[in-house]
């Protein structure tokens, strides 16, 4: 009884703690919603802590717990790869960035040859 109380309360925390992180800004939105599901099937596994056997059962799995490490690790699989693309999209923007701040100190260097042109001309 203890245990699911522990893991209820770790449930309403992880959800408070997600939800305070985007209301100051310091968490996007959109990858919220994957941290409060999980929070939420951690809170509600605590309370109905009889649901993991059922699905056990309909999966076939002979040891529930098991179950509970199968949805842990494809969720961390899942986070990971949601990771991996917003470092390639980042890598990407960067990349133009850099790009087009080579062409912008390029024009810079050349009206700045220009103007020097100019002034030793007058």
């Amino acid at each position: 009884m203890i245990t699911h109380l522990f893991f209820a309360m770790l449930g309403i925390l992880l959800i408070l703690y997600v939800f305070n992180k985007v209301r100051k800004k310091l968490f996007s939105e959109k990858e919220s919603i994957f941290w409060m599901t999980g929070s939420l099937i951690v809170f509600l596994l605590s309370i109905f802590p009889k649901t993991i056997d059922f699905f056990s059962n309909l999966l076939e799995i002979n040891y529930p717990p098991s179950l509970l490490f199968l949805i842990a690790m494809i969720f961390t699989l899942f986070l990971l790869f949601r990771q991996s693309q917003q470092i390639s999209i980042l890598n990407e923007k960067f990349k133009e960035i850099v790009q087009y701040n080579a062409i912008l100190e390029k024009k810079v260097r050349d009206l700045s040859k220009k103007l020097n042109e100019i002034k030793r001309d007058v």
